[in-house]
C-alpha cells in the first residue's frame, strides 16, 4: 500500500473533519485564485481600455488625470468648457494624426438610468479602427448612432426614431455599434454640431482626443500643445499611472484579507492534523514495534496532510474559475476605478499557483505534526495496552 492510497483511506476514517478542513483550504484557495486573477487581470483590462479609446492624450480644461481618464473613458461632464477653436490649433501641430471634440452631457433616463450622450464628429472613427456598425455613421443633423447596449435597453433598431423630451428634439438611429465590451456600447452618439446646439453649447467642447501617429513623439505633441493657451494636456500613460495608484490601496487591503485567510487554514489544517496524530498515537508505536522508521511515520502524516490541502486546492481553484463574474462583480464594488473589460477570469497560470500555495499550505502545516508523530516510541503502544 503506497502513501497517497494509506493517506486517503486514513482521511476517510474521519470523513466530516477531513471535508471540513478541505473546504477550509477551498474558501482560502479560491480567495487567492480570484485576487491573483484580478491582479493580472485589472493592467490587462485597464490597457485594453486605453489601447481601445484610441486616445494617446486628452485636452481639456481640467488637468487631473483621474478626471481626464474617466472622461475619455467613462463619459462625464466638467463645468469648464473648451473653445472649439482650439482643436485647429491642435491639428496643425506635426505628428498629430487624428484630433476629435467632444461633447458629453447626461440626461435623466427612465427609472434611476442616466442616459450619456456623447456629441463627436467624424474623426472619431480614426480613433476608433476596431468599431463595427450596423446600418451607417450620421447621415444629417438629426441622426444617432446607438452603443449595442443603449439600443438593446431603448429597444430600438436600425431605422427606428427616438424622441427625447428634455431636449424636444427626435432623432433618426442611423447605426448601432456591435458589442465592444467597453463603456462605448452604452452611450447615444450624435454630430458634434447638433450637441452643442440642442445643449446650448455652440463653439465649446468638453474636450479633444488625440492620436499620435508615432508614441514615440508623445512628449513633443504634448509640448506642443501646451504651448497654446488655456489647456490642459494629459496623456494616457499618465492616466494609466495615476488610476493604478490609486488602486493600489485597495488592492494591499484585498492581499491582507488573503494573507488572513491562508494563515486561518494553515491554523486550521494544523490543528485538524495535530488532533489525528494524538487519536493515532497507538498506531504509530505499532507501526514503530513492525519495524516502521520515524521517516516513514513521518512522510504519511506529512502526505496525508498535502493529499488534504492538495484537494481543498483545486475545489477552490476551481471554484473561484467558475465564480469568476460574482468575483469580478464583488471587487467592482470596492475599487475607487474599474475598467469595463472583464477583470477576473480563467488563467492556467494562477490555476497552477492557487494550487502550489495549496500544497505549500498542506506542507508547512503537516511539518509539525509529523515530526510529533514520528517521534512516538513503539513503548507507548505497550504502555497503552
Amino acid at each position: 500500500m503506497n502513501l497517497i492510497t494509506l493517506s486517503l483511506k486514513d482521511l476517510r476514517r474521519r470523513p466530516t473533519r477531513s471535508l471540513l478542513t478541505a473546504v477550509g483550504v477551498a474558501l482560502a484557495s479560491a480567495t487567492l485564485f480570484s485576487l491573483l486573477s484580478f491582479n493580472l487581470g485589472y493592467t490587462r483590462s485597464l490597457k485594453k481600455e486605453m489601447a481601445d479609446s484610441g486616445i494617446h492624450m486628452l485636452v481639456s480644461t481640467e488637468g487631473c488625470p483621474m478626471e481626464a481618464a474617466s472622461l475619455a473613458l467613462h463619459g462625464g461632464e466638467i463645468p469648464k468648457f473648451l473653445p472649439q477653436a482650439r482643436v485647429p490649433l491642435i491639428r496643425a501641430l506635426q505628428g498629430v494624426r487624428a484630433v476629435t471634440g467632444m461633447l458629453i452631457f447626461s440626461l435623466p433616463g427612465e427609472g434611476n438610468r442616466t442616459d450619456l450622450f456623447y456629441g463627436v464628429d467624424d474623426e472619431l472613427r480614426k480613433l476608433k479602427p476596431h468599431w463595427k456598425l450596423r446600418g451607417s455613421w450620421f447621415q444629417g443633423d438629426r441622426s444617432m448612432v446607438l452603443g449595442a447596449e443603449a439600443a438593446l435597453v431603448e429597444k430600438r433598431n436600425v431605422g427606428d426614431k427616438i424622441y427625447f423630451p428634455e431636449i424636444d428634439t427626435e432623432f433618426t438611429i442611423t447605426g448601432i455599434l456591435e458589442r465592444t465590451g467597453s463603456e462605448d456600447d452604452g452611450f447615444f452618439f450624435l454630430p458634434l454640431q447638433t450637441a452643442q446646439r440642442v445643449f446650448r453649447k455652440e463653439g465649446k467642447l468638453t474636450g479633444v482626443g488625440v492620436n499620435v501617429g508615432d508614441v514615440e513623439r508623445i512628449q513633443q505633441v504634448k509640448d506642443g500643445i501646451e504651448r497654446i493657451p488655456d489647456v490642459y494636456v494629459v496623456t494616457a500613460q499618465q492616466m494609466m499611472d495615476q488610476i493604478l495608484k490609486l488602486v493600489g490601496s485597495s488592492k494591499t487591503l484585498m492581499f491582507a484579507v488573503l494573507g488572513i485567510a491562508l494563515a486561518i487554514a494553515v491554523l486550521g489544517v494544523l490543528n485538524t492534523v495535530l488532533m489525528s496524530v494524538m487519536e493515532k498515537t497507538r498506531e504509530f508505536g505499532y507501526m514503530r514495534c513492525v519495524g516502521a522508521s520515524p521517516r516513514d511515520v513521518f512522510q504519511i502524516v506529512l502526505t496525508e496532510t498535502v493529499v488534504l490541502c492538495l484537494s481543498g486546492g483545486l475545489l477552490g481553484a476551481t471554484g473561484g474559475a467558475l465564480a469568476s463574474s460574482l468575483a469580478d462583480w464583488l471587487i467592482r464594488g470596492v475599487l475607487p476605478y474599474a475598467p469595463a473589460g472583464k477583470m477576473v477570469g480563467f488563467d492556467p497560470a494562477v490555476l497552477g499557483l492557487t494550487v502550489m500555495t495549496a500544497v505549500g499550505i498542506g506542507a508547512l502545516a503537516g511539518l509539525y505534526p509529523s515530526w510529533k508523530a514520528s517521534h512516538v516510541s513503539p513503548m507507548e503502544a505497550i504502555r497503552n495496552e
